[in-house]
Protein backbone atom coordinates (compact mmCIF):
# COMPACT_ATOMS: atom_id res chain seq x y z
CA UNK A 1 0.00 0.00 0.00
CA UNK A 2 1.35 3.14 -1.32
CA UNK A 3 1.81 5.86 2.02
CA UNK A 4 -0.83 8.57 1.35
CA UNK A 5 -0.32 12.16 1.32
CA UNK A 6 -0.60 14.71 4.25
CA UNK A 7 -3.79 16.12 4.89
CA UNK A 8 -4.30 19.69 6.65
CA UNK A 9 -8.00 20.83 6.79
CA UNK A 10 -8.63 24.64 7.86
CA UNK A 11 -11.28 25.58 10.81
CA UNK A 12 -14.31 27.32 10.83
CA UNK A 13 -14.18 30.85 12.03
CA UNK A 14 -17.83 30.79 12.29
CA UNK A 15 -18.44 27.77 14.14
CA UNK A 16 -15.90 29.75 17.15
CA UNK A 17 -17.59 33.34 16.77
CA UNK A 18 -20.73 31.55 17.56
CA UNK A 19 -19.29 30.65 21.03
CA UNK A 20 -17.44 34.12 21.13
CA UNK A 21 -19.35 36.31 20.59
CA UNK A 22 -22.43 35.25 22.64
CA UNK A 23 -19.46 34.51 25.62
CA UNK A 24 -18.67 38.05 25.54
CA UNK A 25 -21.75 39.09 25.39
CA UNK A 26 -23.40 37.10 28.76
CA UNK A 27 -19.48 38.09 30.41
CA UNK A 28 -20.55 41.62 29.28
CA UNK A 29 -24.37 41.35 30.94
CA UNK A 30 -23.33 39.25 33.86
CA UNK A 31 -20.35 42.40 34.59
CA UNK A 32 -23.45 44.52 34.25
CA UNK A 33 -25.63 43.02 36.69
CA UNK A 34 -22.30 43.31 39.65
CA UNK A 35 -22.27 47.36 38.44
CA UNK A 36 -25.92 47.60 38.87
CA UNK A 37 -26.09 45.28 42.47
CA UNK A 38 -23.00 47.14 44.02
CA UNK A 39 -23.58 51.04 43.10
CA UNK A 40 -27.07 51.72 42.03
CA UNK A 41 -28.68 49.12 44.81
CA UNK A 42 -26.52 50.33 47.47
CA UNK A 43 -28.11 48.41 49.98
CA UNK A 44 -26.91 45.48 51.16
CA UNK A 45 -28.30 42.30 52.45
CA UNK A 46 -27.46 38.48 52.05
CA UNK A 47 -29.77 38.26 48.36
CA UNK A 48 -27.64 40.71 46.92
CA UNK A 49 -24.38 39.18 48.02
CA UNK A 50 -25.57 35.76 47.17
CA UNK A 51 -26.32 37.49 43.18
CA UNK A 52 -22.89 39.11 43.03
CA UNK A 53 -21.09 35.61 44.04
CA UNK A 54 -23.36 33.72 41.07
CA UNK A 55 -22.78 36.88 38.99
CA UNK A 56 -18.70 36.44 39.50
CA UNK A 57 -19.33 32.99 38.81
CA UNK A 58 -20.54 33.41 35.41
CA UNK A 59 -18.82 36.00 34.11
CA UNK A 60 -15.21 33.68 35.33
CA UNK A 61 -16.96 30.90 33.28
CA UNK A 62 -18.19 32.73 29.91
CA UNK A 63 -15.23 34.96 30.30
CA UNK A 64 -12.67 32.11 29.92
CA UNK A 65 -14.70 30.63 27.42
CA UNK A 66 -14.39 33.72 25.44
CA UNK A 67 -10.65 33.56 26.06
CA UNK A 68 -10.62 30.52 24.53
CA UNK A 69 -13.00 31.34 21.51
CA UNK A 70 -10.71 34.52 20.84
CA UNK A 71 -7.36 32.23 21.02
CA UNK A 72 -9.08 29.88 18.66
CA UNK A 73 -10.33 32.61 16.39
CA UNK A 74 -7.46 34.64 16.07
CA UNK A 75 -4.73 31.71 16.17
CA UNK A 76 -3.54 30.61 12.49
CA UNK A 77 -2.86 27.39 11.06
CA UNK A 78 -5.14 24.65 9.81
CA UNK A 79 -7.78 22.98 12.65
CA UNK A 80 -6.35 19.76 11.93
CA UNK A 81 -3.58 17.50 10.41
CA UNK A 82 -3.13 14.16 9.73
CA UNK A 83 -0.10 12.87 8.61
CA UNK A 84 2.75 9.71 9.18
CA UNK A 85 2.86 10.55 12.63
CA UNK A 86 -0.77 10.90 13.81
CA UNK A 87 -3.63 13.48 13.79
CA UNK A 88 -3.15 16.83 15.27
CA UNK A 89 -6.20 18.03 16.33
CA UNK A 90 -7.07 22.04 16.93
CA UNK A 91 -10.92 22.14 15.47
CA UNK A 92 -12.33 22.40 18.77
CA UNK A 93 -12.66 24.34 21.71
CA UNK A 94 -10.87 21.51 24.10
CA UNK A 95 -8.93 19.39 21.95
CA UNK A 96 -6.67 16.82 22.87
CA UNK A 97 -3.92 17.77 20.60
CA UNK A 98 -1.86 15.32 18.63
CA UNK A 99 -2.62 11.76 18.74
CA UNK A 100 -0.46 9.47 17.54
CA UNK A 101 -1.32 6.42 15.19
CA UNK A 102 0.64 3.92 17.79
CA UNK A 103 -1.68 4.98 20.44
CA UNK A 104 -5.03 4.37 18.47
CA UNK A 105 -7.08 1.33 18.66
CA UNK A 106 -10.11 2.26 16.73
CA UNK A 107 -11.52 4.72 15.10
CA UNK A 108 -15.65 5.26 15.45
CA UNK A 109 -18.12 8.04 14.48
CA UNK A 110 -20.62 9.87 17.23
CA UNK A 111 -22.65 12.85 18.32
CA UNK A 112 -21.53 15.32 20.82
CA UNK A 113 -24.19 18.38 21.45
CA UNK A 114 -25.85 17.88 18.26
CA UNK A 115 -22.22 17.69 16.32
CA UNK A 116 -21.24 14.89 14.44
CA UNK A 117 -17.98 13.69 15.62
CA UNK A 118 -14.68 11.21 15.13
CA UNK A 119 -14.50 9.12 18.43
CA UNK A 120 -10.86 7.88 18.36
CA UNK A 121 -9.92 5.46 20.92
CA UNK A 122 -6.59 5.08 22.38
CA UNK A 123 -4.48 2.98 24.34
CA UNK A 124 -4.35 5.63 27.41
CA UNK A 125 -7.31 7.83 27.61
CA UNK A 126 -5.93 9.44 30.75
CA UNK A 127 -2.29 10.36 29.27
CA UNK A 128 -4.36 12.92 27.25
CA UNK A 129 -6.72 14.01 29.87
CA UNK A 130 -3.95 14.85 32.31
CA UNK A 131 -1.85 16.49 29.82
CA UNK A 132 -4.51 19.52 29.47
CA UNK A 133 -3.38 22.22 31.61
CA UNK A 134 -6.40 23.57 32.71
CA UNK A 135 -8.58 22.21 35.20
CA UNK A 136 -11.43 23.30 33.05
CA UNK A 137 -10.00 21.39 29.69
CA UNK A 138 -9.59 18.20 31.77
CA UNK A 139 -12.71 17.96 33.38
CA UNK A 140 -14.52 18.40 29.62
CA UNK A 141 -12.19 15.84 28.60
CA UNK A 142 -12.98 13.38 30.96
CA UNK A 143 -17.22 13.96 30.50
CA UNK A 144 -16.39 12.73 27.43
CA UNK A 145 -14.61 10.24 28.29
CA UNK A 146 -16.78 8.72 30.44
CA UNK A 147 -19.61 9.76 28.18
CA UNK A 148 -18.61 8.71 24.79
CA UNK A 149 -15.90 6.58 25.38
CA UNK A 150 -13.11 8.27 24.41
CA UNK A 151 -11.17 11.22 25.62
CA UNK A 152 -10.31 12.03 21.57
CA UNK A 153 -13.33 13.62 19.88
CA UNK A 154 -13.15 15.42 16.67
CA UNK A 155 -16.11 18.02 15.81
CA UNK A 156 -16.64 17.97 12.66
CA UNK A 157 -18.55 21.35 12.87
CA UNK A 158 -15.82 23.24 13.60
CA UNK A 159 -13.83 22.30 10.21
CA UNK A 160 -14.25 22.95 6.42
CA UNK A 161 -14.86 19.66 5.91
CA UNK A 162 -18.31 17.04 5.63
CA UNK A 163 -18.52 14.70 8.09
CA UNK A 164 -18.46 11.54 5.86
CA UNK A 165 -15.24 13.30 3.70
CA UNK A 166 -13.14 13.68 7.12
CA UNK A 167 -14.41 10.04 8.34
CA UNK A 168 -12.90 8.73 5.34
CA UNK A 169 -9.85 10.18 4.97
CA UNK A 170 -9.23 9.39 8.67
CA UNK A 171 -9.88 5.93 8.67
CA UNK A 172 -7.71 5.31 5.31
CA UNK A 173 -4.71 7.18 7.39
CA UNK A 174 -5.48 4.82 10.15
CA UNK A 175 -5.64 1.64 7.88
CA UNK A 176 -2.66 2.45 6.22
CA UNK A 177 -0.76 3.54 8.97
CA UNK A 178 -1.41 -0.08 10.60
CA UNK A 179 -0.41 -1.84 7.55
CA UNK A 180 2.74 -0.16 7.28
CA UNK A 181 3.64 -0.92 11.04
CA UNK A 182 2.46 -4.33 10.57
CA UNK A 183 4.95 -4.72 8.10
CA UNK A 184 7.70 -3.51 9.88
CA UNK A 185 6.80 -5.83 12.49
CA UNK A 186 7.18 -9.06 10.57
CA UNK A 187 10.35 -7.50 8.93
CA UNK A 188 11.35 -7.13 12.60
CA UNK A 189 9.91 -10.75 13.18
CA UNK A 190 11.62 -12.22 9.94
CA UNK A 191 14.94 -10.93 10.81
CA UNK A 192 14.59 -12.06 14.52
CA UNK A 193 13.57 -15.61 12.85
CA UNK A 194 16.13 -15.68 10.50
CA UNK A 195 18.83 -14.90 12.90
CA UNK A 196 17.60 -17.42 15.48
CA UNK A 197 17.69 -19.88 12.55
CA UNK A 198 20.68 -19.52 11.35
CA UNK A 199 21.91 -19.53 15.01
CA UNK A 200 20.39 -22.54 14.67
CA UNK A 201 21.29 -24.39 11.72
CA UNK A 202 25.19 -23.06 13.16
CA UNK A 203 24.64 -25.33 15.76
CA UNK A 204 23.27 -28.23 13.99
CA UNK A 205 26.48 -28.25 11.51
CA UNK A 206 28.92 -28.09 14.43
CA UNK A 207 26.86 -31.16 16.15
CA UNK A 208 27.43 -32.74 12.23
CA UNK A 209 31.04 -32.34 12.50
CA UNK A 210 31.24 -34.00 15.87
CA UNK A 211 29.02 -37.11 14.50
CA UNK A 212 31.32 -37.25 11.65
CA UNK A 213 33.96 -37.43 13.45
CA UNK A 214 32.47 -40.50 16.01
CA UNK A 215 31.81 -42.22 12.60
CA UNK A 216 35.12 -44.34 11.32
CA UNK A 217 37.05 -42.53 8.49
CA UNK A 218 36.70 -43.72 4.97
CA UNK A 219 40.66 -45.03 5.64
CA UNK A 220 40.03 -47.21 8.46
CA UNK A 221 36.94 -48.50 6.63
CA UNK A 222 38.89 -49.52 3.32
CA UNK A 223 42.13 -50.87 5.44
CA UNK A 224 39.50 -53.03 7.40
CA UNK A 225 36.49 -53.55 5.14
CA UNK A 226 38.32 -53.37 1.42
CA UNK A 227 36.17 -52.76 -1.57
CA UNK A 228 33.20 -50.64 -0.45
CA UNK A 229 30.52 -48.35 -0.16
CA UNK A 230 28.71 -46.18 1.98
CA UNK A 231 25.59 -43.95 0.95
CA UNK A 232 24.78 -42.07 3.84
CA UNK A 233 21.56 -39.53 3.34
CA UNK A 234 21.05 -37.88 6.09
CA UNK A 235 17.17 -36.09 6.19
CA UNK A 236 18.05 -32.98 7.76
CA UNK A 237 21.90 -31.91 8.96
CA UNK A 238 22.68 -34.42 11.42
CA UNK A 239 21.29 -38.30 11.41
CA UNK A 240 20.07 -41.13 13.68
CA UNK A 241 21.03 -43.44 10.97
CA UNK A 242 25.14 -44.18 11.56
CA UNK A 243 27.73 -47.27 10.86
CA UNK A 244 29.76 -48.50 12.98
CA UNK A 245 33.62 -50.53 12.05
CA UNK A 246 35.65 -51.70 14.90
CA UNK A 247 38.90 -54.60 15.76
CA UNK A 248 39.43 -56.68 18.33
CA UNK A 249 42.47 -59.01 17.54
CA UNK A 250 41.15 -61.01 14.69
CA UNK A 251 38.06 -60.09 14.41
CA UNK A 252 36.69 -56.89 12.44
CA UNK A 253 32.63 -55.64 13.66
CA UNK A 254 30.95 -53.47 11.17
CA UNK A 255 27.21 -52.39 11.45
CA UNK A 256 24.34 -50.30 9.80
CA UNK A 257 22.34 -48.87 13.07
CA UNK A 258 19.42 -46.81 12.26
CA UNK A 259 18.21 -44.92 15.98
CA UNK A 260 14.64 -43.75 17.05
CA UNK A 261 13.98 -40.66 15.06
CA UNK A 262 16.34 -38.24 12.96
CA UNK A 263 17.85 -34.80 12.93
CA UNK A 264 18.99 -33.69 16.10
CA UNK A 265 16.75 -35.96 18.75
CA UNK A 266 18.35 -39.51 16.31
CA UNK A 267 21.90 -37.53 16.83
CA UNK A 268 21.57 -37.91 20.25
CA UNK A 269 20.75 -41.09 20.53
CA UNK A 270 23.27 -42.07 18.03
CA UNK A 271 26.08 -40.93 20.19
CA UNK A 272 24.83 -42.83 23.43
CA UNK A 273 24.56 -45.92 20.56
CA UNK A 274 28.04 -45.37 19.33
CA UNK A 275 29.37 -45.49 22.71
CA UNK A 276 27.12 -48.07 23.74
CA UNK A 277 28.84 -50.62 20.75
CA UNK A 278 32.21 -49.06 21.24
CA UNK A 279 32.21 -50.10 25.45
CA UNK A 280 30.92 -53.86 24.32
CA UNK A 281 33.63 -54.39 22.33
CA UNK A 282 36.48 -52.33 24.19
CA UNK A 283 35.65 -52.43 27.92
CA UNK A 284 33.88 -56.04 27.93
CA UNK A 285 36.00 -57.83 25.19
CA UNK A 286 32.55 -59.03 23.37
CA UNK A 287 33.54 -60.13 19.43
CA UNK A 288 29.85 -62.31 19.12
CA UNK A 289 27.29 -60.39 17.57
CA UNK A 290 24.45 -61.39 19.85
CA UNK A 291 25.84 -60.79 23.12
CA UNK A 292 27.18 -57.56 21.67
CA UNK A 293 23.64 -56.24 21.06
CA UNK A 294 22.19 -57.76 24.44
CA UNK A 295 25.15 -55.38 25.97
CA UNK A 296 24.15 -52.19 23.85
CA UNK A 297 20.65 -52.55 25.36
CA UNK A 298 21.33 -52.99 29.01
CA UNK A 299 23.87 -49.83 28.24
CA UNK A 300 21.21 -47.78 26.63
CA UNK A 301 18.33 -49.10 29.21
CA UNK A 302 20.80 -47.98 31.69
CA UNK A 303 21.90 -44.56 30.60
CA UNK A 304 18.42 -43.83 29.51
CA UNK A 305 16.76 -44.63 32.56
CA UNK A 306 14.35 -47.86 33.41
CA UNK A 307 10.75 -45.61 34.46
CA UNK A 308 9.56 -46.33 30.95
CA UNK A 309 9.39 -42.59 30.12
CA UNK A 310 12.42 -42.38 27.61
CA UNK A 311 11.69 -45.34 25.15
CA UNK A 312 14.13 -44.65 22.65
CA UNK A 313 17.03 -47.05 21.26
CA UNK A 314 17.90 -48.63 17.87
CA UNK A 315 18.00 -50.97 15.29
CA UNK A 316 20.89 -52.52 14.06
CA UNK A 317 22.11 -55.42 11.48
CA UNK A 318 26.02 -56.30 12.99
CA UNK A 319 28.18 -58.71 11.67
CA UNK A 320 31.70 -59.70 12.80
CA UNK A 321 34.57 -61.18 10.34
CA UNK A 322 37.23 -63.29 11.32
CA UNK A 323 39.99 -61.98 8.94
CA UNK A 324 41.99 -65.47 9.22
CA UNK A 325 39.55 -67.99 9.25
CA UNK A 326 37.12 -66.20 7.21
CA UNK A 327 34.25 -66.93 9.60
CA UNK A 328 31.02 -64.61 9.61
CA UNK A 329 29.18 -64.13 12.30
CA UNK A 330 25.91 -62.15 12.50
CA UNK A 331 23.07 -60.60 13.84
CA UNK A 332 19.99 -58.20 13.49
CA UNK A 333 17.61 -56.66 15.67
CA UNK A 334 14.76 -55.58 13.17
CA UNK A 335 17.14 -54.75 10.15
CA UNK A 336 18.05 -57.81 7.99
CA UNK A 337 21.26 -58.96 6.49
CA UNK A 338 21.35 -59.16 2.17
CA UNK A 339 24.18 -61.64 0.61
CA UNK A 340 24.39 -60.95 -3.07
CA UNK A 341 25.91 -64.03 -4.47
CA UNK A 342 27.12 -64.74 -8.24
CA UNK A 343 27.32 -68.40 -9.20
CA UNK A 344 25.14 -70.75 -11.78
CA UNK A 345 22.30 -68.26 -10.77
CA UNK A 346 22.80 -65.09 -9.34
CA UNK A 347 20.97 -64.79 -5.90
CA UNK A 348 19.95 -62.53 -3.11
CA UNK A 349 20.30 -64.39 0.18
CA UNK A 350 18.36 -62.78 3.18
CA UNK A 351 18.82 -63.62 6.61
CA UNK A 352 15.82 -62.38 8.68
CA UNK A 353 16.75 -60.48 12.15
CA UNK A 354 14.96 -60.63 15.85
CA UNK A 355 12.21 -58.85 15.76
CA UNK A 356 12.83 -56.81 18.82
CA UNK A 357 14.59 -53.62 18.90
CA UNK A 358 17.42 -52.49 21.01
CA UNK A 359 16.06 -50.38 24.12
CA UNK A 360 13.64 -50.76 26.43
CA UNK A 361 11.21 -53.79 25.76
CA UNK A 362 8.82 -55.74 27.59
CA UNK A 363 10.00 -59.37 27.91
CA UNK A 364 13.38 -58.96 26.24
CA UNK A 365 14.67 -62.23 24.86
CA UNK A 366 18.43 -62.80 23.82
CA UNK A 367 19.38 -61.66 20.37
CA UNK A 368 19.93 -64.70 17.85
CA UNK A 369 23.88 -65.27 16.88
CA UNK A 370 23.90 -67.21 12.90
CA UNK A 371 26.66 -68.08 11.49
CA UNK A 372 26.80 -67.45 7.92
CA UNK A 373 29.23 -69.24 5.57
CA UNK A 374 30.40 -66.48 2.64
CA UNK A 375 32.53 -66.84 -0.71
CA UNK A 376 34.67 -65.03 -2.68
CA UNK A 377 32.56 -62.24 -4.62
CA UNK A 378 29.82 -62.03 -2.41
CA UNK A 379 28.46 -58.64 -1.46
CA UNK A 380 26.80 -58.01 1.98
CA UNK A 381 24.40 -55.21 2.05
CA UNK A 382 23.68 -53.48 5.70
CA UNK A 383 20.86 -51.10 5.52
CA UNK A 384 18.26 -48.89 7.34
CA UNK A 385 14.54 -48.82 6.30
CA UNK A 386 14.75 -45.14 5.07
CA UNK A 387 15.66 -46.08 1.10
CA UNK A 388 12.62 -48.37 1.25
CA UNK A 389 10.44 -46.14 3.12
CA UNK A 390 10.86 -42.80 0.48
CA UNK A 391 7.87 -42.14 -0.93
CA UNK A 392 7.83 -40.92 -4.51
CA UNK A 393 7.47 -41.99 -8.66
CA UNK A 394 4.84 -41.27 -10.36
CA UNK A 395 2.01 -42.02 -7.85
CA UNK A 396 3.86 -41.04 -5.17
CA UNK A 397 3.83 -44.04 -3.55
CA UNK A 398 6.28 -46.12 -0.81
CA UNK A 399 9.40 -47.63 -2.57
CA UNK A 400 8.89 -50.68 -0.49
CA UNK A 401 11.04 -53.42 0.56
CA UNK A 402 10.45 -55.57 -3.16
CA UNK A 403 11.30 -53.09 -5.03
CA UNK A 404 14.69 -51.77 -3.15
CA UNK A 405 15.36 -56.04 -4.22
CA UNK A 406 15.00 -55.47 -7.14
CA UNK A 407 17.03 -52.59 -7.37
CA UNK A 408 20.19 -54.24 -5.38
CA UNK A 409 19.60 -57.67 -8.02
CA UNK A 410 20.07 -55.17 -11.25
CA UNK A 411 23.46 -54.09 -9.77
CA UNK A 412 25.16 -57.61 -10.57
CA UNK A 413 28.49 -57.42 -12.18
CA UNK A 414 28.35 -54.01 -11.09
CA UNK A 415 31.65 -52.34 -8.71
CA UNK A 416 30.78 -50.86 -5.22
CA UNK A 417 31.72 -47.39 -6.62
CA UNK A 418 29.41 -47.77 -9.58
CA UNK A 419 26.24 -49.42 -7.31
CA UNK A 420 27.04 -46.05 -5.27
CA UNK A 421 26.00 -44.37 -7.87
CA UNK A 422 23.04 -46.09 -9.68
CA UNK A 423 21.87 -46.11 -5.51
CA UNK A 424 21.80 -42.14 -5.14
CA UNK A 425 20.62 -41.91 -8.85
CA UNK A 426 17.70 -44.00 -8.67
CA UNK A 427 16.59 -42.32 -4.63
CA UNK A 428 16.84 -38.80 -6.07
CA UNK A 429 14.88 -39.54 -9.49
CA UNK A 430 12.54 -41.48 -7.83
CA UNK A 431 11.58 -39.10 -4.47
CA UNK A 432 11.72 -35.88 -7.48
CA UNK A 433 10.40 -33.30 -5.91
CA UNK A 434 9.21 -34.83 -2.62
CA UNK A 435 10.69 -34.33 0.55
CA UNK A 436 13.14 -37.15 2.09
CA UNK A 437 11.10 -38.58 4.78
CA UNK A 438 14.07 -40.46 6.89
CA UNK A 439 17.89 -40.62 7.03
CA UNK A 440 19.33 -43.27 4.57
CA UNK A 441 21.95 -45.77 4.99
CA UNK A 442 22.91 -48.70 2.91
CA UNK A 443 26.20 -50.92 2.77
CA UNK A 444 28.12 -52.20 0.68
CA UNK A 445 31.28 -54.84 1.44
CA UNK A 446 32.61 -57.42 -0.95
CA UNK A 447 34.36 -60.20 0.44
CA UNK A 448 37.83 -61.31 -1.27
CA UNK A 449 40.14 -63.64 -0.61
Amino acid sequence: MAPLKDVEIDSKKSSVALVLIPSLLLTFNFLKNIYNEIVENGSFSFESLFIVIMNLFLTSVFAYLSLIALKKYTKKGPGLVINKLGILDNSGLVSAGMIFWQDIIEINSTKILFSECITVKVKNPDRYIKNQRTLFKRSWLEYEYKNYGSPVNISVSGLKIKFKDLFSIVQQHFLSTHVESRTLDLKREKEVIQTEKKALVDSINYAKRIQTALLPSQQKIEEHLGENFILFLPKDIVSGDFYWVETSEDWVLFAGCDCTGHGVPGALISILCINALSRAVNEYGLVKPSLILDKVAEIIVESLGISGEVKDGMEASLCAFNRKTRELYWSGANCPLWIAREGAVYELMEFKPDKQPIGQVVNRFPYTNHKIHIEKGDVIYLFSDGYADQFGGELGKKLTRKKFKEIVMLQRGKSLKEQQDNFLRFHNEYKGRMDQIDDILLMGIKVER
